[in-house]
């Protein structure tokens, strides 16, 4: 497994268009061999999302400009290179009519259309960084947020968003934390309106990045949390809590004791900055409720 890997199951993740109904694991599957062939954001460990039939249609960032079901070539070390995810229109002649379709992307921050899913400028990237600034502000005391990037050329933090399908869009946020014995990662996903995912909390939870996991579900207030855990083979995140917001909100909240697994100088945390109850309430947070 190394971060490259990685890259590209995140990016699948958030260019991977969801179709309905909402996806269980077979059709996170296929969504995920759709996507093989772009490249990722960062992260950490993703060789065994992508070989063991590409699990990662449904969302996360670990590490980069990512989205979460956020490819194109990406030098190893350097900035994420997106490629286009399936489109959210396509014009054209209908099939077999000889004319080849094109996608029609939304328009960027400059006014022209985006050249693939992820937006570079304008509204909904702003989102994405507020994303990140507001990760950046729930870091437990105890933890530095390390900036800059590891020997490999992987961003300590960044941030991403990207269009989904039509109306939908996701955004990514990921921050390394440190306690000076270790470096390890918090990571922010949201979905927003249209998205398709689950309503059950658990059913939600084994969405994220097609990781299934061991749910159980807290409450926090009235609101019911899935948290779910990672299996010991399972690099890439250790736990994450997932909350559905009675408007359709989707927002995912996660952390590993890695920040990059292909960096040998970062040695990973030796505990989760992070209790399941805390997971819990930042998933319901208002703060990372965007649309």
């Amino acid at each position: 497994m190394n971060e490259n890997d990685l890259r590209e199951a995140l990016r699948a993740t958030m260019t991977a268009t969801r179709t309905p109904p909402p996806m269980a694991s077979a059709a996170a599957v296929a969504a995920g061999r759709r996507a093989v062939h772009r490249r990722a954001w960062t992260g950490a460990g993703a060789t065994a999302a992508v070989v063991a039939a590409v699990l990662v249609a449904g969302p996360l960032i670990a590490g980069g400009h990512g989205d979460t079901r956020s490819g194109g070539p990406v030098q190893a070390g350097g900035p994420p290179q997106p490629m286009p995810s399936a489109p959210a229109t396509v014009t054209g002649t209908p099939p077999g009519a000889g004319a080849e379709t094109k996608p029609s992307w939304p328009l960027d921050g400059d006014g022209q259309p985006q050249e693939d899913a992820t937006a570079r400028s304008g509204e909904r990237y702003e989102r994405g960084r507020q994303l990140l600034d507001e990760l950046l502000a729930v870091v437990p005391k105890g933890y530095t947020k390390p900036e800059g990037t590891a020997r490999d050329g992987i961003p300590l933090r960044d941030h991403q968003a990207a269009v989904e399908d039509h109306d939908s869009w996701g955004y990514l946020a990921s921050a390394a934390v440190a306690d000076g014995t270790g470096t390890g990662r918090l990571l922010a996903e949201v979905h927003t309106l249209g998205n398709g995912l689950p309503t059950d909390p658990c059913k939600l939870a084994a969405e994220f990045w097609g990781l299934g996991g061991d749910c159980h579900v807290v409450r926090v207030g009235a609101a019911r949390v899935g948290v779910a855990s990672a299996s010991d083979a399972d690099e890439r995140i250790n736990q994450w809590a997932a909350y559905r917001h009675p408007d359709g909100v989707v927002v995912y909240v996660a952390q590993s004791r890695t920040a990059t697994n292909a960096e040998p100088g970062l040695a990973p945390l030796k505990k989760l900055p992070l209790s399941a109850t805390d997971l819990a309430k930042l998933a319901v947070d208002r703060r990372f409720h965007l649309n």
